[in-house]
């Protein structure tokens, strides 16, 4: 049997149907032996559990029943818990550097590591040519470009001529003897 259908016979045991569907269910039991023997167990199990339940009266209201279990619940969470002034003041302020110390910790590294993700804040750009050493160098921060010029070519000329033989004292004393 389904079970919708043995809700059906239970609701019209308790006498929770409508008038019209109290007909209908009553003529299927009769009808169908299932059924029947379905609707004596549940009136056999209705009847022994209303004749054989225990009354419990409470000697208060149930509002101040209920008030004093919460009352005894927060008495026993309170006692529970450590109190203030039994935890040392070295504890206390552990309790509130440790955390902040973390955060302000986890803060500097996060920090420098963006500011090593950073591009550098300036470029040096180098251009030689045969007669001229050119160096640029330019800060993006602050907005500044400076060039660097340096003339070679009296160097670089210097270094192209053959030295001179300069004029010894030998030459002239040779010279001299003649």
């Amino acid at each position: 049997m389904k079970q919708e259908m043995e809700l059906k016979i239970q609701a019209w045991l308790d006498g929770e149907t409508s008038a019209r569907e109290s007909a209908r269910i009553s003529e299927w039991v009769a009808r169908d032996s299932e059924a029947g023997a379905l609707a004596a167990e549940l009136r056999t199990a209705r009847d022994g559990v209303t004749g054989n339940e225990l009354g419990l009266r409470l000697p208060e209201t149930r509002e101040f029943y209920w008030s004093k279990i919460e009352r005894q619940i927060q008495r026993e969470a309170a006692s529970a818990s450590p109190s203030r002034s039994g935890v040392s003041w070295l504890a206390r302020w552990r309790s509130v550097l440790l955390p902040v110390t973390g955060s302000l910790a986890f803060a500097i590294v996060m920090l420098v590591a963006v500011e090593q993700m950073k591009e550098p804040g300036f470029d040096e750009i180098s251009a030689t040519d045969s007669g001229m050493d050119a160096v640029t160098f330019h800060d993006q921060s602050a907005q500044v470009t400076v060039v660097w010029l340096q003339d070679n070519s009296q160097t670089v000329d210097a270094a192209q001529q053959p030295a001179e033989k300069p004029a010894t004292d030998e030459a002239s004393s040779e010279t001299d003897l003649e």
